[in-house]
């Protein structure tokens, strides 16, 4: 237990950390500091969020996913300066960016084990197309207002998702020269999965379009930016696990069993300086809160795994937290946990999220 709390320590202290160091950066520029992009920023638009969070489950001491981005390159400052021009262009930005994602579970046992964690590194490419759809003049304040209209085409040209053991993925198997083979035949259903130490591994390829609506709260014509604080969104992806598809990709007897292809529906809407209007609560000015959630549909996977995911989530960021809130979700349906996707679970999750998508800054010309 005691390596337990050590870790949990650390992790709270590596991510509120870089929520100072965020603060401290951003802060000058803006009343909700970390909560919007500068112009000179390098932007990935909802990127994944860095989480320490306990579920429901008294299986398990804590989870964790850390998610930091690696940005290559992207053009969105220009183009965020030129979203507010006079002639209402239509502009196009893009960003390139890898994300080193890491998911961690430590389970209450003797120790306190991470069991398997899950390593999640993929590229990332970000195109978008911005247009003001405001009915004012360049020279009044509904201009600022907006809203900007965005489509956002999300593409993960590269994703990999294992966890880094060396045992057979099923437990009736036993490595023979350096390969799994079956101890004896399984008569009924699918094998049973090793989730101590047996080796998940797959590659994946995704498509996203999205929808987002922006509305800027330019109330100052002589102002240098207009700052979102309202936004929503609406989209869908596939996701494909195709065999053969770089190193490391899926086999031939886990593609059937995990599900290799997937369709995603997203929802989120989010909003700032947003006050619960709840007695006690509404003392607490959330910086940005946002309420959002998705549908997964799996084909082709076990018939003991649930053909529909579900999972909504709410969060509310403090304006003086530098960037770190607090969030609570409900997920439903296959495990998202490496080895564990045979597994169907129904959870309320709830913890600390740090700096999940912030708002974006149109500078005027």
């Amino acid at each position: 237990m005691r390596s337990a709390i050590y870790l949990t320590v650390v992790l709270l202290t590596c991510i509120l950390g870089a929520a100072d160091v965020a603060s401290a950066q951003d802060g000058t520029f803006a009343p909700v500091g970390p909560f919007v992009f500068l112009t000179d920023d390098k932007v990935s638009l909802k990127p994944d969020g860095s989480y320490v969070f306990q579920h429901t489950d008294g299986g398990l001491v804590f989870e964790a996913q850390i998610a930091p981005d690696i940005r290559i390159v992207d053009n969105f400052s220009r183009a965020l300066e030129r979203v507010l021009d006079a002639n209402r262009p239509r502009v196009f930005a893009y960003s390139v960016f890898g994300t080193f994602l890491t998911r961690l579970r430590m389970f209450d046992e003797e120790s306190s084990p991470v069991r398997t964690p899950s390593y999640m590194p993929k590229a990332t490419i970000q195109l978008a197309w911005l247009k003001n759809r405001s009915a004012g003049s360049s020279d009044d304040e509904q201009f600022l207002r907006g809203p900007i209209e965005m489509w956002l085409v999300n593409v993960i040209p590269f994703g990999h998702h294992s966890n880094g053991q060396n045992g057979c993925l099923f437990v009736e198997q036993v490595r023979i020269e350096g390969e799994c083979e079956p101890q004896q035949p399984v008569v009924d259903g699918p094998e049973d999965v090793n989730t101590e130490n047996g080796s998940f591994s797959t590659n994946y390829i995704r498509f996203g379009l999205e929808y987002r609506r922006l509305h800027p709260e330019g109330n100052d014509p002589e102002d240098i930016r207009a700052v979102t604080r309202r936004e929503w969104g609406v989209g869908g992806s596939i996701e494909l696990n195709p065999s053969g598809y770089i190193g490391g990709s899926i086999s031939d007897s886990l593609k059937p069993l995990y599900g290799a292809t997937r369709f995603r529906v997203t929802a989120d809407v989010a909003s700032g300086n947003w006050r619960a209007p709840i007695p006690l609560l509404n003392r607490v000015n959330c910086g940005r809160a946002w309420a959002g959630g998705f549908l997964m549909f799996v084909r082709d996977a076990a018939p003991v795994v649930d053909d529909v995911t579900l999972a909504v989530e709410a969060a509310c960021l403090p304006s003086r937290w530098g960037g770190a809130g607090l969030f609570v979700r409900y997920y439903r349906g296959q495990d998202y946990y490496n080895a564990a996707f045979l597994e169907n679970i129904s959870r309320l999750q709830f913890g600390l999220t740090f700096l999940q998508a912030k708002f974006l800054a149109f500078p005027k010309r």
